[in-house]
């Protein structure tokens, strides 16, 4: 084997530092190439499925590898393009690739061994066992095999896993793993017609035999016009949910199939749940300053790699979106376009489908797994559908494997949900996005009415291409801006309920004249918190540092950090007392009390427990947008480019909330999130109107706003930052640091303090507890680090990485949990 590449470095989908050497059996080396999907055993009797990174011929020093087991597929699943990613984002992001690979891969496509328990066979039970291990044994016994989970709900007293020790060292049981390989991607069911039933005689034989079954005839006739053959096409399948419309219809037409009048099969395909299948049109004409537009971003991208396309509130961006994306399929090549929020493709899907038909793929975390799959293997060409042309996504998006990218859309850039918090990789999708773009040689559009700062800075500064589109479409004039002071209506005695009298009256002249309403809350929930009258007490979470939270529909107290839930006391818990009030207000008591200052309205919801369940974020747009709703709540989920023609009024409840949080970007962001919100309003006919509550009228911000000085702000803001160090003068890293006795963590963030500080100066903030100190039973703390532009900032992890391993790689500081999260949002 000299000079043969016999081993493999693999990567295993965990937590893991660094990837794993494994020797490659004689008999696999033709099939062991990079990308492709491997069973390998890890630790100490578990199996994973790992992706050949590289091969080579070099053994390791100081141990014999294990072999690989099974090499799981004839083609690669990972890309040499999403392997390049893999890479970089480990790297920039402080993280180790078996973490980017598990958020890259669907989990089907990932299997992971499962133990089960059996009988150990010629066992012979000389009645010594105690009555808890004679239970567990009896119980696999009569099962035949169970897995460790099943065991947890046998009922066994104490621990069925210490049990389970005690019956493998008796010898009376034995553990193996088992793997589940197969993947299941979105399968589809056809309808079509044998072949004996092709001709047209054999037709009309089946149907004149089938008069004395007036529903199956119906079901027939129906499949042959929707088949073309009432318009003497070539027959062609029919997906079985389009024939069945009616109660009966099932039955009717599995008796079809019985008599061998038609016959089934399934495809790997994704359903269009009530979709129309329409055939692709022309994009829509644009107009003199789109067109303007987009020839300069054609001609920007020239010689720039990325462009920021900023364009107001409803000037008409999506149409020039899809302009260069027709532009990109003419050539051969795809398209990854990039939403901040699953409840945005519920529309975007319709317009870019409206064009392209089915060249557009669909991908985010509300398909199950099986449908998350089939989009993947659609991309490399395993399914029976063509690979999709265009992929709509939210961030995750950007794992898939694109064969030859031509160009990435990032709608609404400045967004936050862009950036992935926890677990690990902690990656922005705008920049990932750039670099997956650059190993494609694609270019980036990004698009947005407020840019974030750092994007408009690299603009301005030459690093991206700038266009802007200043003009609403259809020459739509920009909202009126109106504030309102609740400290003046309040004082005055005028506000009804959380309403301020101007908010009032304009939510009454715009459903009087059939127009429809937005009201936004940045809350969830009925009340923030509850309090005792009596002695003050406000039910916290068990389990984090925060105040639970009033639902209405679930008539329970919620952290919105950890899920945990529990009933609305009777009474105070500390003092007994009666007397408790509800403080603050959400999404769900703004949507009750509407109802009561507004007789008869319709009122529709947006927020996350809405959208929880799989359409509901859907229907609730549809139903809005259809006209179904006169007025609708919701948090920041409606400020994300939704189109909806009728709306004539926003109203902003409480802007004081987004000002005043200790964040360096809190400014930009209120602005950006207002400004997003208002430009609902106004998008087709007269101009529209906004009404934004505040206790603060004469706040820097809130004027801004009006004036819409997003230039003004950006100034302002820009200056404090470089003063003080911040980006984009400055990369930030946070370094969180999680364990549950105090005590402990702070010696640990203290000791790594101290490290840091030695080498990087006043570079190094805190550390410090976060506003929410304890979250899941685990006290937090933080430690930012600061480093110029123009330094090494490879060189700064490298030493970061290792102050960490050296200050925490002691007993006392072991279970010190730590989270690094580069350019932190």
């Amino acid at each position: 084997m000299s000079g043969e590449a016999s081993f493999a470095l693999v990567i295993i989908p965990l937590g893991v530092e660094g990837m794993y050497t494994y020797a490659v059996p004689p008999g696999l080396l033709e099939q062991a190439l990079p990308g492709r999907r491997v069973l390998v055993s890890f630790g100490k009797k578990r199996i994973y499925t790992g992706i050949i990174h590289s091969l080579t011929a070099t053994p390791p020093e100081g141990f014999t590898p294990k072999r690989i087991l099974e090499i799981l597929d004839e083609h690669a699943t990972v890309l040499p393009a999403q392997l390049q990613l893999w890479d970089w984002m480990a790297s920039y992001y402080m993280c180790s690739p078996g973490e980017v690979a598990r958020a890259a891969l669907p989990s089907g496509l990932r299997p992971e061994s499962e133990s089960r328990v059996r009988a150990s066979p010629g066992y012979r039970d000389d009645g010594s066992m105690d009555s808890h291990e004679r239970l567990l044994f009896e119980v696999v016994k009569e099962q035949g095999e169970v897995t460790l989970g099943d065991l947890e709900m046998t009922g066994i007293p104490g621990k069925p896993v210490r049990v389970l020790k005690q019956l493998v060292d008796r010898g009376a049981v034995e553990i193996n793993e088992f793997v589940k390989k197969q993947v299941h991607g979105k399968r589809v069911t056809y309808v079509k017609l044998p072949a004996c039933q092709e001709e047209e005689r054999a037709l009309v034989a089946v149907l004149d035999g089938l008069t004395r079954a007036p529903r199956q005839k119906v079901v027939m006739e129906r499949f042959l016009r929707l088949a073309g053959l009432d318009q003497g096409k070539e027959a062609s399948p029919v997906r079985k949910q389009q024939l069945l419309e009616e109660p009966g219809d099932a039955g009717a037409l599995s008796a079809l199939i019985r008599k061998g009048c038609l016959e089934q099969e399934s495809r790997e395909e994704m359903a269009r749940d009530g979709e129309k299948e329409t055939g692709p049109s022309d994009p829509y004409v644009l107009n003199a300053e789109q067109d303007r537009a987009l020839k300069a971003i054609r001609e920007l991208f020239g010689d720039k790699q990325a462009v920021l396309l900023h364009g107001v509130t409803s000037s008409g961006k999506t149409e020039i979106y899809i302009h260069l994306i027709r532009e990109q399929l003419e050539q051969g090549r795809q398209v990854l376009y990039l939403l901040p929020e699953i409840a945005l493709t519920t529309q975007i899907i319709q317009r870019v489908r409206r064009v392209f038909g089915d060249r557009v793929g669909v991908f985010h975390s509300r398909y199950s797994d099986s449908e998350r799959i089939h989009v993947y293997r659609t991309l490399l060409g395993l399914t029976d559908e063509e690979p999709y042309g265009v992929v709509i996504g939210v961030r995750s998006a950007i794992f898939l494997p694109f064969r030859d990218l031509g160009l990435v859309i990032v709608d609404e850039e400045h967004e936050i949900t862009f950036k992935q918090h926890d677990p690990a990789p902690r990656y922005h999708a705008r920049d990932s996005a750039q670099v997956l773009a650059l190993y494609h040689g694609a270019r980036v559009l990004m698009g947005t009415a407020t840019p974030s700062f750092e994007t408009l800075h690299n603009a301005q500064t030459g690093k991206y291409g700038m266009v802007k589109l200043l003009g609403r479409y259809g020459e739509a004039e920009r909202p009126e801006i109106i504030l309102a002071d609740v400290r003046e209506a309040t004082r005055k005695k005028q506000m009804i309920s959380h309403f301020t009298p101007l908010l009032v009256e304009g939510i009454r002249e715009a459903i009087k004249a059939g127009e429809q309403v937005i009201l936004f809350q940045n809350r969830r929930g009925y009340a923030h918190y509850i309090v005792c009258n009596d002695c003050g007490e406000i039910p916290k979470c068990h389990r984090c540092d925060v105040s639970l939270t009033f639902h209405r529909e679930s008539r329970k107290l919620e952290c919105h950090y950890c899920g945990y839930r529990e009933p609305v006391p009777s009474g105070c818990p500390s003092c007994g007392g009666t007397a408790m009030t509800m403080k603050g207000f959400g999404t769900e008591k703004i949507e009750d009390e509407i109802s009561l200052v507004f007789e008869g309205i319709r009122v529709g919801r947006l927020d996350t427990d809405t959208a929880r369940s799989g359409r509901g974020y859907t229907r609730v747009i549809s139903d809005f947008e259809r006209g179904r709703m006169d007025l609708l709540i919701g948090t920041q989920m409606v400020s994300k480019g939704l189109d909806f023609e009728n709306v004539s009024l926003v109203g902003i409840l409480d802007a004081d909330s987004m000002l005043h949080f200790p964040d360096f970007r809190a400014f930009e962001r209120a602005f950006q999130l207002i400004s997003q919100v208002s430009g609902r309003a106004g998008r087709r006919r007269a101009r529209g109107k906004v009404i934004i509550q505040t206790m603060d009228p004469d706040h820097p911000v809130i004027r801004q706003i009006c004036r819409d000085d997003y230039e003004g702000i950006y100034k302002e803001q820009m200056e404090e930052r470089r003063l003080f160090g911040y980006p984009p003068y400055a990369r930030v890293i946070k370094i969180s640091f999680r364990h549950k006795i105090p005590s402990i963590l702070d010696g640990a963030t203290g000791l790594v303090s101290e490290k840091l500080k030695e080498i990087f100066s006043t570079r190094v903030l805190g550390p410090q507890y976060p506003p929410v100190r304890k979250v899941q039973n685990l006290f937090v703390k933080q430690i930012m680090l600061k480093i110029e532009r123009d330094a090494s900032h490879e060189r700064a992890k490298e030493l970061l990485q290792q102050v960490l391993k050296e200050s925490l790689d002691t007993e006392v500081y072991r279970a010190v949990r730590v989270s690094v999260d580069v350019d932190p949002c």
